[in-house]
């Protein structure tokens, strides 16, 4: 179930005293807490969010100095051992004391309003004439447990910035020169630099062509194998004033031809954004992208040689499977290939032959084509103005004649809540497989010789790593926090559905800084809320992601105007969507999740209670499937529903939409956290798009 936290709301702005490390599971409402649920890790955090000190030593605020509460939790005890505090200054800029801090707070219960005063931290800052500074202050409680938090004062004095549009260079074998342009606020106090990679040394020369620009040159490469890489470090100010740098990646490609893909149907790339192709062979090349049916037809994928700049002969797809010659630009296009599906593909061209062919990216395992037409579609309007298509129904697909199968049918006689569901292992205890000898059959379905009856006319249930790999587990996870899949963790790169590139990252959503409230930037900054992932739906489709919840979301609050039920657009983001702190009520500015989404979401069919009058017009049709938790057994069926989001809160946990819909006094729907293995849920599929 994982450890949740109960969080004591506190009226200044994103400030909470974790007061017990036990309280209620967001999904299971009322339930006795398995011991071993307790995480007796101890966590230090100040009651009140690190400010920034302007340059007079005041916080942005106003306010002369920056007094926290310091809160030590081991498992379910509050404060039970000693701290102290150090801090790195090389400004001597700060003067940190221990104080007692007193602070309002407003409880979960209406009516508890009150004060508390604890032992904490006051930090006052120096006024600063100079340049931005910084100092690090060190809370360390007694058995060794160590937070730092950073500071910042801004000074007088504007802090040295440099900018540049140039992401990376690359020069070909025969080398030449580019200029590169930057911004900066620092005048003529500049310097470049360049680290090499590899033995190959010194083939870059940079030179300042004229104000905010370098000229950057490479000499000429003869190997026929290697590319040699660099890094520009652009570097304005000095240790005086302030420092501020940009790294520009350089590379030199091989002495060898090239080949770029562009087109209308080659992710609709202009072609100086054109693919570099990889060299199999002699004559022959490959590329992964995403191809897609261009929208004024023709479906024209073209290759370039040796250059991003038009130039002939240039070559195109052909529909009868050759590649075309293209003399000049008045010869005519030939019609490109027929795409079936937009999708992710390798293509192979052989420019000896004249031919080519290509294959489907696609998952193990993976729900096939011919199925799609069972499941009910829907599209909903974006928050950019586009058509997302849903399927209005959880996943069935159990991998067809595979053998363990994906997934696990729902029990529908596990109507229990928590404590109350059908069957749970202790978490030292948890099977290893599928067929483990482990395995309770009390608890188990019959479709692997269990004695509970299932079904999957309302949709399976899946472990995450069956959703993102396609290897079956038949719905079982294999430890209380199970590792997520390799090749999955903080730092790994994937390729999604519709052919971007991302860097996995872990998001911790209980901390309140992390989403700032406006969706542009939040997405910015956590690209992943945005990603493709196939899985095991069909190819053309993906994982229902962050963006594309809140997508639903606003889609709501739109279909809301004159409903019962409303939903307030302007609470339609990633922070309140995560907000898991304070109560949730039936009213659109519900203090956790987003107000009334649940309403929305849900149908009168399968549902009773708050269920919104135009819900059904609506068609989201989210059925009370219930899930499994491995400790607990399978739960809530037609009476609950959560579902698995395709990101990460850390190595063993991932994200959920969680909506509490049995409660009248609730229609809040907000997404939070919950254990790898732990959790065995349903999940939604979305046409991919490509924007």
């Amino acid at each position: 179930m994982g450890l949740i936290k109960m969080n004591i709301t506190m009226k200044f702005k994103n400030i909470f005293l974790t007061v017990t490390a036990l309280s209620l599971m967001l999904s299971a409402c009322g339930e006795k807490i398995d011991p071993s649920e307790i995480d007796s890790t101890t966590r230090i955090s100040l009651s009140k969010d690190i400010p920034v000190f302007t340059a007079d030593g005041k916080t942005e605020s106003g306010e002369d100095s920056y007094r926290a509460i310091v809160t030590i939790v081991q498992g379910d005890k509050t404060n039970g051992i000693s701290w102290d505090y150090s801090v790195e200054d090389p400004k001597k800029c700060a003067e940190v004391n221990v104080t007692d801090v007193t602070e309002e707070f407003k409880g979960t219960f209406e009516g508890d309003s009150r004060t508390v005063t604890e032992k904490g931290l006051e930090v006052k800052v120096k006024s600063n004439p100079e340049y931005k500074r910084t100092f690090t202050l060190t809370v360390k409680a007694s058995d060794g447990t160590e937070r730092s938090y950073e500071f910042i004062q801004k000074g007088e004095k504007a802090d040295a910035e440099v900018s540049t549009n140039t992401k990376d260079v690359e020069f070909f074998a025969d080398g030449g020169d580019q200029v590169i342009e930057y911004t900066t606020n620092m005048g003529d106090a500049y310097s470049f630099s360049v680290d090499y990679s590899g033995e190959s040394k010194d083939w870059l020369t940079c030179e300042a062509s004229e104000a905010g620009s370098v000229k950057l040159t490479a000499s000429k490469w003869t190997d026929h194998v290697n590319v040699r890489k660099a890094v520009l470090h652009i570097t304005v100010g000095s240790a005086e004033t302030s420092l501020a740098s940009v790294d520009v990646p350089v590379t030199q490609l091989a002495a060898d031809i090239y080949y770029f893909m562009y087109g209308a149907s080659a992710s609709g790339l202009a072609i100086d954004k054109a693919l570099q192709m990889t060299k199999e062979s002699e004559g022959v090349y490959s590329v992964k992208a995403y191809f897609m049916n261009a929208a004024a037809g023709g479906n024209t994928v073209m290759f370039n040689q040796d250059s991003r700049v038009l130039s002939y002969p240039c070559y195109a797809l052909a529909k009868d499977g050759s590649v075309a010659t293209i003399e000049s630009a008045s010869s005519a296009l030939p019609e490109g290939p027929e795409i079936d599906v937009d999708g992710l593909r390798s293509l192979t061209v052989n420019f000896n032959e004249k031919t080519w062919a290509w294959d489907r990216i696609t998952t193990h395992n993976c729900m096939p084509d011919s199925e799609v037409s069972k499941y009910k579609t829907k599209a909903f309007i974006a928050r950019d103005g586009s058509m997302k298509v849903w399927m209005v129904e959880n996943m069935r697909w159990n991998g067809g004649d595979i053998k363990p199968k994906l997934g696990s049918p729902m029990i529908p006689a596990a109507t229990g809540v928590g404590a109350k569901g059908t069957g749970g292992y202790a978490a030292a205890a948890f099977p290893s497989s599928w067929d483990d000898s482990k395995l309770n059959m009390a608890y188990e379905c019959t479709e692997i010789g269990g004695q509970l009856e299932g079904s999957d006319e309302y949709g399976r249930i899946y472990a995450f790593s069956e959703i993102v790999t396609g290897i079956p587990t038949n719905g079982i996870g294999f430890a209380r926090k199970e590792v997520v899949p390799q090749g999955w963790t903080q730092g790994c790169q994937i390729t999604d559905a519709v052919g971007d590139t991302y860097t996995i990252e872990y998001i911790n959503n209980t901390v309140a800084t992390t989403f700032s409230g406006d969706n542009a930037t939040d997405e910015q900054t956590y690209p992943t809320l945005k990603m493709q992932i196939q899985g095991i739906c069909p190819y053309g489709w993906h994982i229902s992601n962050a963006s594309d919840w809140l997508d639903i979301a606003y889609a709501a609050s739109k279909a809301s105007a004159g409903h019962s039920y409303s939903i307030d657009e302007d609470r339609v983001n990633y922070k309140q969507f995560t907000t898991v702190a304070g109560k949730g009520t039936a009213t659109s500015d519900s203090p956790r999740g987003i107000g009334n989404l649940g309403a929305w979401i849900k149908n009168n069919k399968w549902w009773t209670g708050t269920v919104s009058d135009g819900a059904d017009d609506f068609g989201f049709e989210y059925y009370p499937l219930g899930w499994r938790y491995m400790t607990q057994g399978y739960q809530c069926y037609g009476v609950r529903a959560q579902v698995w989001v395709p990101l990460f809160f850390n190595d063993k946990a991932l994200y959920r939409i969680n909506v509490l819909l049995t409660n009248d006094k609730a229609t809040y729907a907000e997404m939070t956290n919950i254990d790898n293995g732990q959790a065995i849920m349903p999940f939604r599929c979305v046409k991919n798009y490509k924007k």
